[in-house]
């Protein structure tokens, strides 16, 4: 596969990327992994974001899933992962047929998708039945594979009123954990080189891991409610950009 060019100047940038949207994460929940692959997608093409991406969400979807491990929905967990390998080789295959501006555009849908379901809370009230986490798991693998993060979606899914918050986060951390480890596997068996990003990586990891910990910290004197505004607002930005800038207008050219 193609090894995109990364500068010492996009190291930098992307490392600082990690670490805040790590702490927007601690702070309001969900959202910074939906903003790092925006933001990586304006310096890296999708086919190395997307599994860059997924190294960055291991770390510290790991680190979540381990701490929260005896509150894992174990009914939910072991139907979301019945299918869904084969969901990723399904993923994998319609990744690589895909050109570069179609992905582009895809993302930039998704990112706009995953801000309007936040916003339905009627969907939080009715509880998915819990067959329907097998196919939901299969989905998840074909979609990880191409826009790279579900998360947002997943979390409305997960919401049910016969689980604790502690058990919805560790559940969601394991899906994450699950996900981004397939996701780098199936990536490596098509002949992805991790090792060519190895510095982006050596920062990125540990300012993640970081920017989790301390993300509440620094951002916990800000208003929520106007940085929730600002944030979805550099989030649809960034979403129309990929979709008529970097998609439709260079398929068109």
């Amino acid at each position: 596969m193609r090894v995109d060019t990364v500068s010492t100047f996009d190291i930098v940038l992307l490392t600082l990327a990690a670490f805040c949207t790590s702490a927007l994460t601690a702070v309001v929940g969900a959202g910074g992994g939906t903003a790092l692959i925006a933001l990586m997608l304006q310096m890296m093409s999708p086919a190395a974001a997307i599994p860059l991406h997924g190294i960055v969400q291991l770390a510290s979807n790991t680190s979540r899933a381990w701490m929260l491990r005896r509150h894992m929905a174990w009914q939910i967990v072991l139907r979301f992962v019945a299918l869904m390998p084969f969901g990723v080789a399904l993923g994998l295959w319609l990744f690589q047929g895909l050109p570069t501006e179609v992905i582009q555009m895809l993302i930039g849908c998704f990112v706009l998708l995953t801000l309007a379901i936040r916003q339905l809370k009627s969907l939080v009230g009715k509880d998915l039945p819990l067959w329907a986490f097998v196919p939901v798991g299969f989905v998840t693998g074909v979609l990880n594979m191409i826009v790279g993060v579900i998360a947002p979606i997943l979390g409305v899914l997960v919401i049910r009123k016969d689980l604790t918050k502690e058990r919805v986060v560790g559940t969601l951390s394991f899906f994450g954990f699950i996900g981004n480890l397939l996701k780098i596997a199936g990536f490596t068996l098509i002949g992805f080189s991790f090792e060519q990003y190895g510095s982006l990586m050596l920062a990125m990891v540990p300012a993640a891991m970081i920017g989790t910990r301390v993300g509440g910290a620094l951002l916990s004197k800000l208003d929520e409610k106007w940085f929730l505004i600002v944030f979805r607002a550099v989030l649809v930005v960034l979403a129309v950009k990929l979709i008529a800038v970097d998609g439709l207008l260079k398929l068109l050219a």
